[in-house]
């Protein structure tokens, strides 16, 4: 019915047939991006005023009010850049007046696509007022959302095979274009789009039969006729993925002829690099080819164009193997002669930083693999060949390895990443091999077993077992002791001891007890035990067994010595002892204070944490150890008998894993027996009614009950009398503190002992009552002689020796 189709009165006739399928401009995709970023609808509001509206059916019109309207071309288009600051804006602006210059009808093409979209898109896009509400006139609303309505809806993939369209085309991407225009509707009444897909289609049939004359000629064995066929294929359609393949396989460089670019892998993808020739302003097309897709799988086109010779493709897939192909481009855009072909590339990136260590006997060796890889194989070459290796130990992407069994020499160690099979590999690509060169060094034999035993005048004598052909130092660490066998370097070690003496010398004496002179050294202990690290003799073997070296410790010092075996610059950390040297103890002395208990006194040496002293006596040796705290508080109080004794007393080790060194001399002290003369006075005889004179008795008591060699030095008794004629007297203070009223000599006592065999003897005499004081007086034996101070006096109740 007339008037009911979109255009059928207004305007031109047939200003409006059918609204476009496509845009069919060049770089839509950049319009689009520039609109989107200055937040436009469509690119019609960039048209007009504020609320102006827009008109299009007889051209582009800008509507400012009633029967005032602006005809919209490239000159105004470009003076609308005064209103526009924006870059985007400002760059559109400039980008649509070109499109204006180029073809008058292309913008308003576009804007008509836009808004069929907008409308279609909306849920009301059949009303008139929705069109209105996009900024169109209200003349032309009704009629527009009417032909809207008629035309063919597009789906996300048809709108973007209709955007690209002309792209592909312009591009020379035929096979592309083909493409995209199969997922088209049909053209209809867009006449411009259907005219392109007519000679679209026609450009591709060329094509194909070109094509179809190369292959025969291949197939005929004439490289050289299919590859110019081959080439003339390329230039109907630049992205023919048979031409390009057929262009490989055909194309035999001559002389003279250009050499390949060189695909080379780098952190962000492959470069492509230009032989060094001269192309000047010679434009390619750079199409990849990947190792086992389809031979009619749409050619990957690398963007951008090459910058000092140098294109950078970060498109290519990790694990594929790839080759690149440069086709020469004229000024419109087709394939102008032979193209420059590059080796094929596995991408495959290689390892990253490798790194090896040498030690005692190993190769330690490290490398960050690729994140796509599956595995990384490696192999090590040395002075005997190759060497086994084994598993790989992988933490995140850092990967380690570690080979025992390194004999000295020169290694080579290679790493290549293996990725998974992609297309028609078996294996997967294989990365180029990253060599790490490694050298092992001779390290030295370590010290196996280190023990330690005192000698006479305070010193130690270290014996050994390994380190053989390297030099052994003795060292003392000043923190932590390494543990036996680590590896170390000759410049980290401490300084040998300075109280050892230097080398180790071979000795015949092989006995292994801790005795000096045949008197056993005080505190020796196990070599070693407990230390970390430290050794003890193996089976079969003693503490006299290998090189020996001796040293004298200070006085006070307690050290952990280990042995360290050094050859060059290497060290490998050997087992240690703990030795002790003590300070000496002096100022001993001993008192009897009981005939079974002795005081025992000295000065206390040092930081000495407890004292032990050995009580020898009737044969026998008893040690009783006394703690520093307890020695200060309450003194030290032995149980003896009454038989002669020696007291040794030196500091104990402060560890129960030291070996203690003798401090020389120990303190020892000797008492002799305890030899206890005792007195009383026996009442005399009663004659009748008085009694004679008064008896004393003096009577011997040698330890034992036998006599011994003290007792002929036994000192004299002398009882002696003092009277003031007081009720009570004043006892004797001495033996010349008054008469002396009886006497009894020391060969006296020891004869009355002797007579015995008990080592008991009593000797009775009377007292001289005639030199006595007058009554009441009081008597007090005293001992004399040179042996009084080593017996003891026993002495009756004071009560008993008072004469009334």
């Amino acid at each position: 019915m007339a008037g009911t189709d979109f255009g059928h009165a207004i305007g031109l006739p047939r200003a409006l047939s059918g609204l476009p399928l496509s845009p069919l401009v060049g770089g839509y995709g950049e319009l689009r991006s520039a609109q989107q970023t200055l937040g436009l609808g469509h690119l019609g509001e960039l048209l007009t005023p504020p609320g102006g509206r827009l008109r299009l059916l007889d051209g582009i019109f800008a509507v400012t009010g009633p029967g005032r309207r602006r005809h919209v071309g490239p000159e105004v288009l470009r003076s609308l850049r005064r209103d526009r600051p924006e870059p985007a804006a400002l760059w559109l602006l400039e980008r649509l007046a070109a499109i204006q210059d180029a073809d008058p009808a292309a913008l308003r093409r576009i804007l008509l696509y836009q808004l069929t979209h907008l409308l279609q898109d909306h849920p009301q896009g059949e009303l008139p007022a929705t069109a209105a509400g996009f900024g169109v006139d209200r003349a032309e609303a009704a009629a527009l959302v009417h032909a809207a309505a008629r035309r063919a809806r597009l789906d996300e993939g048809q709108r973007t095979a209709a955007e690209s369209l002309t792209d592909d085309v312009l591009g020379h991407r035929i096979r592309s274009a083909a493409r995209r225009a199969a997922l088209l509707p049909p053209a209809g009444e867009d006449r411009p789009l259907a005219a392109l897909l007519a000679e679209l289609a026609a450009r591709t049939a060329a094509a194909d039969t070109v094509l179809a004359v190369a292959r025969r000629a291949e197939e005929q064995g004439d490289p050289g006729r299919a590859c110019l066929h081959y080439e003339e294929a390329a230039a109907l359609a630049g992205d023919c993925p048979r031409a390009v393949r057929g262009l490989v396989r055909t194309y035999r460089p001559e002389p003279g002829d250009p050499g390949a670019p060189v695909s080379v892998l780098v952190p962000n993808g492959v470069e492509l690099r230009w032989p060094s020739g001269d192309f000047g302003d010679t434009r390619w097309r750079v199409v990849r080819l990947t190792c086992g897709e389809p031979a009619g799988a749409p050619l990957a086109e690398v963007p951008g164009r090459p910058v000092g010779g140098v294109l950078v493709d970060s498109g290519a897939g990790t694990g594929e193997e790839i080759r690149h192909v440069a086709l020469p481009l004229r000024a419109d855009g087709t394939v102008d002669g032979p193209p420059l072909i590059a080796a094929p590339l596995s991408v495959a990136p290689a390892v990253t930083e490798p790194a090896a260590v040498d030690g005692n006997g190993w190769i330690g060796a490290a490398w960050t693999a690729p994140p796509d890889a599956v595995r990384c194989e490696v192999t090590l070459t040395g002075p005997r060949g190759p060497v086994p290796v084994p598993p790989v130990a992988r933490a995140g992407s850092r990967e380690t390895l570690r080979v025992e069994g390194a004999v000295p020499g020169r290694y080579a160690l290679v790493v290549r990443a293996r990725y998974a099979p992609k297309g028609g590999a078996d294996r997967g690509a294989l990365s180029a091999p990253v060599t790490v060169p490694v050298t092992v060094h001779a390290w030295p034999e370590p010290v196996l077993t280190l023990t330690a035993r005192p000698r006479e005048a305070g010193g130690v004598e270290f014996r050994r077992t390994g380190g053989d052909g390297a030099e052994v130092r003795l060292v003392r660490w000043p923190g932590t002791t390494p543990a036996e066998r680590a590896e170390l370097t000759a410049a980290e070690l401490p300084p040998p001891l300075d109280w050892a003496a230097p080398g180790w010398t071979r000795s015949t004496t092989d006995d292994p007890a801790t005795s000096v002179a045949g008197t056993t050294v005080p505190g020796a202990s196990v070599p070693g035990a407990g230390v970390p690290g430290a050794s003890t003799p193996g089976a079969g073997g003693s503490v006299g067994d290998g090189p020996a070296c001796v040293g004298h410790p200070p006085p006070g010092s307690q050290t952990v010595v280990s042995a360290v075996s050094v050859l060059g610059a290497r060290a490998v950390a050997g087992p240690s002892v703990l030795v002790e040297a003590p300070l000496p103890v002096t100022g001993l002395t001993l008192r009897r204070a009981a005939p079974d208990v002795v005081e025992v006194g000295f000065d206390w040496p040092g930081a000495a944490g407890t004292v032990t002293a050995a009580v020898t006596q009737d044969g026998r040796r008893t040690e009783i150890a006394v703690a520093r705290s307890v020695f200060l508080r309450e003194g030290l109080r032995l149980p003896v008998t009454p038989a002669a004794l020696s007291v040794e007393v030196h500091a104990a080790p402060r560890s129960a894993r030291s070996v203690l060194a003798s401090p020389g001399a120990d303190a020892r002290a000797e008492l002799p027996a305890d030899v206890a003369i005792s007195y009383e006075l026996v009442p005399g005889a009663r004659r009748g009614l008085r009694r004679g004179p008064a008896v004393l008795r003096v009577t011997v008591r040698a330890p034992g009950g036998a006599p011994g060699p003290e007792l002929p030095d036994l000192p004299g008794f002398v009882l002696v009398a003092r009277g003031d004629g007081g009720r009570d007297p004043r006892r004797p203070s001495g033996p010349a503190d008054g008469p002396a009223v009886c006497r009894v000599t020391g060969a006296e006592l020891a004869a009355a002992a002797a007579s015995t065999g008990t080592g008991t003897g009593t000797v009775e005499r009377p007292i001289d009552t005639a030199v006595a004081p007058g009554r009441p007086y009081a008597l007090r034996g005293f001992l004399l002689g040179g042996a009084a101070a080593s017996v003891r006096l026993e002495e009756p109740s004071l009560p008993t020796l008072v004469i009334h």
